[in-house]
């Protein structure tokens, strides 16, 4: 009697600690899974995210940043991936600018600063993206257009 009693405890044991290890793999299997889709619900925000700055935008706004992207691309070429890239960043650009103007609280000297280091910011960002061409048509653009 006592050899079966613990081949039988053996076994229950032996079930219940295979049952443990499937439920920790399933729940680690569901945490990867909630993971994943976290990280894709979040890339789809962003992107929602950018829309919906585009479109709350003032039409102001909206308008220098079609026109600067208009103007880009048909001096320099853009590709529609350069465009899509670019875009962005005029976006954010314009943007800043726009809230420098609007600050009364800077005087001229601190908004001038504040301009030319939101351009330069930006200048480097769509280096990156531009060809070295490109880059040099952008250069001769601005030194025969300074603003």
């Amino acid at each position: 009697m006592n050899k079966k009693m613990l081949f039988v405890l053996t076994c229950a044991l032996f079930l219940a600690l295979a049952g443990l290890q499937g439920f920790a793999q399933s729940t680690a299997d569901q945490a990867a899974s909630q993971a994943g889709q976290a990280a894709s619900q979040a890339g789809n925000a962003a992107s929602q995210a950018a829309t919906q700055t585009d479109q709350a935008a003032d039409p102001e706004t909206r308008a220098k940043v079609q026109a600067k992207l208009q103007e880009l691309s048909s001096e320099l070429n853009l590709t529609d991936d350069q465009k899509s890239q670019i875009k962005g960043i005029v976006q954010d650009e314009v943007q800043q600018l726009k809230t420098v103007k609007d600050d009364a609280s800077l005087s001229p000297d601190q908004k001038k600063a504040k301009v030319a280091e939101i351009r330069q910011s930006h200048k480097s960002q769509m280096s990156s993206i531009l060809t070295p061409e490109q880059q040099k048509k952008l250069d001769a653009i601005k030194e025969t257009n300074p603003r």
